[in-house]
């Protein structure tokens, strides 16, 4: 039996109290349902529908009791997204999202409301990190500023850093190739896709040069491989997406500069679901867009800045998992916006809806 005096412990049991009485009263009381959009709007059959809001802990799934008495005696405070820029999923269950005001990796259960903040690889701490990816059981972040790879455990343990010949000038975008044990990192400014074998690391393939042909690169930030180990490149400053095949051969691009339906400004965070749609989010226009297999323009969401769902401020990173649920970092309004595909795999007639 603890003996604490008795002003501690009341204390402690009307705190305890309260957190239970919270808990247990959160399912009484009445509560603003959020607003769930699909696109494209009645009468059109819906193909894609907005499924939840993400900014923190509460938004994740059944609130843990014990974490919030520990957050109520401790005196922390639950955290929340501010700027978040680069997102991976993995086991369809856990989200690793890289946030570069917060300086951090947060790890989001969605069966849980658990949380966990990664700050640092090793002793070095995360001063930009904008790139991450699920590598089976290590986790890859990119940081801008430091311009290295931290190879992690997906604890946060650091395994090793990654870097090129000369060193990367700034690297962005991670994507990982699980056939062949790739992972492959955008250098933005040196406008190229450099490729390393895991675990060892080792630097084996790199493509891309200045300019605006096909395969080369103006800015690219973001990269993706779809099922077949096709590699989709946001090229941003040439207002397009590039796909190479596995070896890095130059194949299509989607879009152009323009304001029209299938036209871009900034594009950035891109994915691809099961059934080939290609989904990418444009930071300028603050859109997501969303083109067929063959790069065919389909629908769009978003369009003017807001933060209703379904809107965006500055969009940036992106994911698609294997459920065809598709996450998209809604950077400038502290949030990740998740919506699912539930159209069939035939939907490929370009709607009439109109482009930012």
């Amino acid at each position: 039996m603890f003996n604490w005096p008795l002003s501690r412990k009341a204390w402690f049991e009307a705190a305890l109290g309260a957190c239970l009485c919270a808990a247990l009263c959160s399912g009484c009381e009445p509560s603003v349902a959020e607003f769930h959009p699909v696109w494209p709007p009645p009468p059109a059959p819906p193909r894609i529908v907005h499924v939840k809001t993400i900014r923190g802990p509460a938004d994740l799934g059944k609130p843990n009791l014990f974490e919030a008495i520990g957050d109520l005696l401790s005196g922390r405070h639950p955290v929340t997204l501010l700027r978040p820029s680069g997102i991976a999923v993995g086991q369809d269950r856990f989200l690793y999202v890289t946030d570069q005001e917060l300086q951090a990796v947060l790890v989001m259960d969605m069966t849980s409301s658990h949380l966990t903040l990664i700050e640092r690889a090793g002793e070095t701490y995360f001063v930009s990190p904008v790139g991450v990816a699920v590598c089976g059981e290590t986790l890859a972040v990119s940081d801008s500023a430091l311009n290295v790879i931290f190879l992690m455990s997906l604890d946060g343990k650091l395994l090793k850093t990654l870097n090129k010949p000369g060193g990367f000038k700034r690297v962005s975008g991670l994507a990982y190739n699980s056939k062949d044990k790739l992972l492959y990192a955008v250098d933005t400014l040196a406008n190229e896709v450099c490729a390393f074998r895991l675990p060892e690391g080792k630097l084996v393939r790199q493509f891309g040069s200045s300019g605006t042909e096909p395969g080369q690169f103006n800015f690219p930030t973001h990269v993706f491989l779809d099922a077949s180990g096709r590699i989709f490149v946001s090229d941003s400053l040439n207002f397009r997406v590039q796909v190479f095949d596995p070896a890095g051969q130059y194949l299509f691009h989607v879009g152009r500069l323009g304001d029209a339906s299938g036209h871009m400004a900034v594009p950035k965070g891109i994915g691809v679901d099961s059934f080939g749609h290609i989904y990418l989010v444009d930071s300028y226009f603050s859109a997501m867009q969303i083109f067929d297999q063959r790069g065919r323009f389909l629908l769009v969401i978003g369009g003017e800045p807001g933060d209703a769902p379904g809107s965006f401020r500055t969009p940036g990173g992106l994911a698609v998992d294997s459920k065809n649920r598709i996450y998209v970092c809604d950077s400038y309004n502290n949030r990740i916006q998740v919506f699912q595909y539930i159209g069939g795999p035939n939907d490929e007639e370009p709607t009439t809806t109109t482009a930012p």
